[in-house]
């Protein structure tokens, strides 16, 4: 059976439950109050305090926050496209759980979109973006010591924006979305106590790192799939420990193949140029 993503009792329906959790919160300009309202919805959602199937209400949120119903509105339609809610009748928003499916379908987005536009990224970075990913790198490892969640989300995030930075910018939007969308999985996996993908992740990383450094395309792409699969892979064990992720499996193994067809090819482009420099000094 599926596990619950968190253990605390729902609050299911009673929308003013919400007057006991939010806050004022008015920001200094109509935008800004949006990106407010949705930074501080998104982070209740992200620890709980906001757990799944909690009824979010336009009215409710607004009147609780003092402000007016139009950023709530757009707030909540920024928490939608994260995946965090969804629409409901009559003007509101339902927080929602965990779903094995949503889970499986997102990770396999990222990994294709992710490899292939690393693969393109790697090949055209400077070594100014190079020197970020070894910066990010160490604020990483503090976080983790620090067991700071919330910076180490920002940054992690941070990170894997930088492997699809040079690639298609509607592919990098798309990508950032995604990326949002798994940290709620990663939060409240680690909040859960499983400490190991914090332990995985910064090896991984030094790994992907170091390949992005020697400018190894085939490599980063190999070493972000099995990333991205272990991490889904992990959560699922926790929360749906019968459920079977064959499709995320396939896009793993497809990528990997990928990866090596890659590898060779840039190997017989340096056998080729190679050939060609030695026949010139002739």
């Amino acid at each position: 059976m599926m596990r619950p993503m968190t253990k605390r009792r729902p609050r299911t329906g009673k929308v003013s439950a919400l007057k006991t959790i939010l806050r004022p919160l008015v920001g200094d300009s109509h935008r800004r109050a949006s990106v407010d309202i949705h930074q501080y919805l998104r982070d209740l959602i992200l620890s709980n305090a906001l757990p799944p199937e909690t009824i979010l209400s336009q009215v409710e949120v607004a009147n609780c926050l003092k402000v007016s119903r139009t950023p709530v509105r757009e707030a909540l339609r920024m928490l939608q496209e994260e995946g965090l809610v969804k629409a409901e009748p009559n003007y509101r928003c339902r927080v929602l759980g965990f779903d094995p499916r949503e889970l499986e379908a997102l990770y396999v987005s990222r990994i294709a979109n992710e490899g292939i536009s690393a693969a393109v990224t790697v090949q055209r970075m400077t070594d100014e973006d190079v020197d970020k990913l070894a910066a990010l790198l160490i604020q990483l490892r503090k976080d983790e010591k620090r067991q700071d969640i919330r910076s180490w989300i920002k940054n992690h995030r941070a990170f894997h924006q930088m492997l699809f930075c040079r690639a298609n910018p509607l592919l990098q939007q798309r990508m950032y979305v995604d990326c949002q969308r798994s940290e709620r999985y990663v939060y409240n996996s680690v909040q859960a106590g499983l400490t190991d993908i914090f332990h995985r992740a910064a090896v991984e990383h030094e790994e992907i790192y170091e390949a992005c450094k020697r400018r190894q395309a085939a490599t980063v792409v190999a070493l972000l799939t099995d990333h991205l699969a272990a991490a889904a892979v992990a959560i699922m064990a926790e929360y749906a420990p019968y459920w079977e992720p064959t499709t995320l499996q396939n896009a793993a193994q497809l990528m990997r193949f990928g990866a090596s067809h890659l590898e060779n090819l840039q190997k017989g482009k340096q056998q080729q140029s190679a050939q060609v420099a030695h026949v010139s000094t002739l």
